[in-house]
């Protein structure tokens, strides 16, 4: 692993709580109720692409070093939530597929109609609808 700055590792410490408190509210709360505590701020910041990966990175790395594997949608509400604390408008994204004859879902987060952080994931689901 490279040497990360002191802001790659505070986005990792704020991502690694996050996704802990939103996978205790998705087993603990209904839906809505965690959509409204993960819900983005209002603002909107243009550009800053630089901070935008180093909380997608603070958040997969933080997924990967959990106390029990990260599901995807804890992940997706911790991201659109650290984006939105930092002005970044990005949308939640459930999608689905079909492979082997078994229906998949996935969740992943969206800025200017973009998935952050994760390849191909937008042409091997297809989106449900906005839900942000």
């Amino acid at each position: 692993m490279s040497r990360r700055s002191p802001a790659d590792l505070w986005a990792f410490a704020r991502a690694w709580t996050a996704l802990l408190a939103a996978d205790l509210a998705l087993r603990t709360l209904p839906y809505p109720r965690v959509e409204r505590l993960f819900a983005p701020a209002s603002r909107e910041t243009k550009g800053g692409e630089e901070e935008v990966a180093r909380l997608a990175w603070a958040t997969a790395a933080a997924a990967r070093r959990h106390l029990y594997p990260m599901r995807c949608l804890p992940r997706a509400l911790c991201l659109r939530w650290l984006l939105g604390r930092r002005g970044f408008a990005a949308e939640l994204r459930i999608g689905v597929t079909r492979e082997d004859g078994e229906l998949l879902a996935h969740a992943w987060v969206e800025r200017e109609g973009r998935p952050v952080g994760e390849e191909g994931v937008a042409e091997r689901f297809a989106a449900l609808g906005p839900t942000s």
